[in-house]
């Protein structure tokens, strides 16, 4: 009786750029520790392409027991939008089923620009680390001085900020230079009326 695996993708950056290679990381593991060193993990695009590969080490993923894991380049879509990528992963022995998942990637074109955010609280002018941050498809989370740094291609975006008991903030910007955009985010009201139980 074959034992089924499980495959996991991270550190994959999000977007990918157009025509370039990207790093990312798979691991795969078996419900019941078995060693899969020697693994074999690839990725194909939409036609079928082999867009990269890799073998698992002998070391599993720091604190696990189990997660067998390589960083390897993959080639990025040589056009923009959201592309579905097919990740199998073959056991190096008998035992384990091959496994096929789905991830899906969204690919942009180049930045030209730098947006450098400064997110304060609103009311107080406190800088406020750990901010979530999205302009477009490209992501950012503030340091301990409020700050953060995104490179973006030209163009309109939605930019959105969040924090936990902060309120959410929405708007839109237009980039076509270098820019600074500074946030200011108000603290979430707490509810009048308690809630009893």
């Amino acid at each position: 009786m074959s034992h089924e695996i499980s495959l996991a993708v991270w550190d994959l950056p999000s977007p990918v750029i157009v025509g370039r290679r990207a790093a990312l990381k798979a691991g795969v593991s078996c419900p019941y520790g078995c060693s899969l060193t020697g693994a074999a993990i690839e990725v194909r695009d939409e036609q079928g392409a082999i867009l990269g590969s890799g073998v698992v080490g002998a070391d599993p993923w720091r604190g696990t027991m189990a997660l067998y894991w390589v960083e390897f380049d993959v080639a990025a879509p040589h056009t923009e939008g959201i592309h579905t990528w097919r990740m199998r992963a073959a056991a190096p022995h008998a035992g384990h089923a091959a496994l096929e998942s789905i991830v899906r990637v969204v690919a942009s074109r180049p930045p030209e620009h730098r947006v450098t955010f400064e997110v304060s609280e609103r009311g107080t002018g406190i800088p406020l680390a750990d901010v979530e941050l999205r302009i477009g498809a490209f992501r950012a989370t503030t340091n301990d001085a409020g700050r953060a740094v995104v490179d973006v291609p030209g163009g309109t975006y939605d930019v959105h900020a969040w924090k936990l008991g902060y309120d959410l903030l929405s708007s839109a910007t237009s980039v076509t230079a270098d820019a600074t955009l500074r946030l200011e985010v108000a603290v979430t009201p707490s509810p009048e009326q308690p809630y009893w139980m």
